[in-house]
């Protein structure tokens, strides 16, 4: 079986949800906390879960209506997920952002296999806490930033489950540049990072599969 890992935020959903749903506190504490992540000062999932303080009190259904002015998916999402799903591959997403936003998006009315962040609600709004996935700096990388989840133990935790046969990943950020690192075929969706693929969107990445069978 072959594996296909997907990114949400800047992949999926073509803005970067997360950030989206930072700017609703209008706080910028929350923009300062970020720069201290980008370097280096503190791993990634301590950023974020200091950021989630500032989203304290604030409700789902707030969080909804400021992703419906303002994020979008790639169209492409469904199609590539059918075509994946025809030619056996294993689909997952595992990203380092907000549960809200995926449910929002519904995203898991096509991939059923989601890892990401979660917000604590209780009362009908969120508690300022926010559950990862992990909270320890794995040995993949030299220069690990802490993720939220840490995308490589998951790709070989799931090589192992599947007994997969070739690997693939897309995203954007730089988890996914990690990652890239370690399955067999990449799609980076930014130039910054390197990957088999640069990509501008989805749609691109079911053209590059369906000619390499040909």
């Amino acid at each position: 079986m072959n594996l296909f890992i997907f990114d949400f935020d800047g992949t999926i959903a073509l803005q970067d949800t997360t950030d989206l749903i930072l700017e609703i506190p209008g706080n910028d504490q929350i923009w300062e906390i970020e720069e201290e992540w980008k370097q280096g000062k503190i791993p990634s999932y301590e950023c974020m879960k200091a950021q989630a303080r500032f989203l304290k009190d604030i409700t789902p259904a707030r969080i909804y209506q400021h992703l419906k002015m303002y994020s979008k998916l790639d169209p492409n999402f469904p199609v590539l997920v059918r075509n994946l799903k025809e030619m056996g591959f294993y689909t997952i997403i595992l990203s380092e952002g907000y549960d809200l936003s995926l449910k929002f998006h519904r995203v898991q009315e096509h991939i059923k296999d989601i890892h990401c962040s979660k917000l604590l609600v209780e009362g009908g709004r969120l508690t300022g806490e926010l559950k990862v996935s992990n909270e320890k700096m794995w040995d993949y990388n030299n220069e690990c930033i802490g993720c939220c989840i840490c995308k490589v133990d998951f790709l070989k935790k799931l090589i192992k489950r599947f007994n997969v046969k070739k690997s693939f990943a897309v995203g954007d950020g730089r988890s996914d540049e990690c990652l890239f690192k370690y399955v067999d075929v990449s799609f980076s969706l930014n130039p910054k990072y390197e990957a088999t693929y640069q990509v501008g969107d989805l749609s691109a990445i079911l053209a590059i599969l369906v000619e390499s069978k040909s």
